[in-house]
């Protein structure tokens, strides 16, 4: 009888430690900082919605195994110049130029429809790949492969209406992360 309990004990712990959740499958984003120093005490991160991000200021990400890092690097949505026909009637441009890094040895795919816009009223605008001459440049490239320890920068372009108004946020919104991680726009 003892033996048989011991069996059953046994088995049921070898069938919760293999059935146990690793919390390293599960998307992490926390804003990027200088390395602390030995007299810095490590202290628990604020979820990335809840800190306040500036543009230009970077985020580590760990999502479906692979670290890299991403910023919103600056905002414009005037006297930006498109080729002439490329936009509809009382639509303007607006650019965000973002930066991502693969911190990871394995290469990553990146691609600009990630990105998003929000505004005061809750309207988004999804970005459209274009290039060609006439554009700010670099253009963000669409579906890249990135090595590790590689780093890819460029615009990533919205056609938004003139009356619109300046964006209120720059979202990034990779599929395995719960929430956006949010740059407000200054006005």
């Amino acid at each position: 009888m003892r033996h048989t309990t011991a069996l059953l004990a046994a088995c049921l712990l070898a069938t919760l430690t293999a059935c146990g959740g690793s919390d390293d499958d599960k998307p992490a984003v926390s804003k990027a900082t200088d390395t602390p120093s030995a007299s810095t005490k490590p202290t628990p991160s604020p979820s990335p919605t809840k800190e306040t991000l500036r543009l230009g200021d970077t985020v580590n990400v760990n999502s479906g195994g692979i670290q890299f890092s991403a910023a919103a690097l600056a905002y414009k949505d005037k006297g930006i110049t498109s080729p002439p026909g490329m936009l509809q009637d009382g639509q303007k441009l607006a650019l965000v130029e973002v930066k991502v890094c693969n911190r990871d040895d394995e290469a990553m795919t990146v691609s600009p429809f990630v990105w998003s816009l929000a505004y005061e009223d809750g309207a988004r605008a999804e970005p459209f790949h274009m290039s060609g001459a006439g554009l700010p440049q670099p253009v963000y490239p669409m579906d890249a492969k990135v090595r590790g320890g590689d780093c890819v920068r460029g615009n990533v372009f919205f056609e938004v209406s003139e009356g619109s108004g300046s964006a209120e946020r720059v979202l990034y919104s990779p599929q395995d992360l719960d929430e956006p991680v949010e740059w407000p726009v200054s006005k």
